[in-house]
């Protein structure tokens, strides 16, 4: 059998185009490899993107006290400003174990807005972190009262 001149050569170049199935399956692996590490990267970026205020402040100790100093500012300048003593009050029940002085920042809050549901549910939280459970119970009761499904 004869092949034109032309059909020799066509045969070469693509032949020569292709992978051997040794070639394929380890430039799949590879690619499975960089794609695995690139999943892992953005997995990581996701993780670092979602850092939250505690978070922080282990790495920079000073950002809490900040935070405090800013919130003592805010009361300081307008003493009728629940959002202020409710803002204290969080940032000592996300940053102590001292619920006291969490719990006297939403009475102040509860007192300046009384409908402040947040307020009682945090209040609620900080009776319940010092085990009054009475008192933590009648605090969520308000707040889901004053906002369903606050939680």
């Amino acid at each position: 059998m004869r092949f034109p001149p032309g059909f020799l050569l066509c045969v070469v170049v693509f032949t020569g185009c292709t992978q051997s199935p040794m070639e394929k399956s380890e430039s799949d692996i590879t690619l499975g490899k960089e794609t695995s590490a690139e999943s892992k990267e953005v997995n990581v970026t996701e993780q670092s993107d979602q850092n939250d205020y505690s978070k922080m402040t282990k790495v920079d100790p000073n950002l809490g006290k900040e935070a405090t100093t800013d919130f003592d500012k805010a009361i300081k300048d307008d003493p009728k400003n629940a959002d202020a003593w409710y803002a204290r009050g969080f940032d000592t029940v996300s940053h102590s174990d001292h619920m006291d002085p969490a719990v006297e920042d939403f009475n102040k809050a509860i007192e300046l807005n009384p409908k402040f549901a947040r307020a009682y549910l945090m209040r609620g939280r900080a009776y319940a972190a010092i085990g009054d459970k009475e008192k933590a119970k009648a605090d969520h009761d308000k707040a889901l009262e004053l906002e369903p499904g606050i939680d």
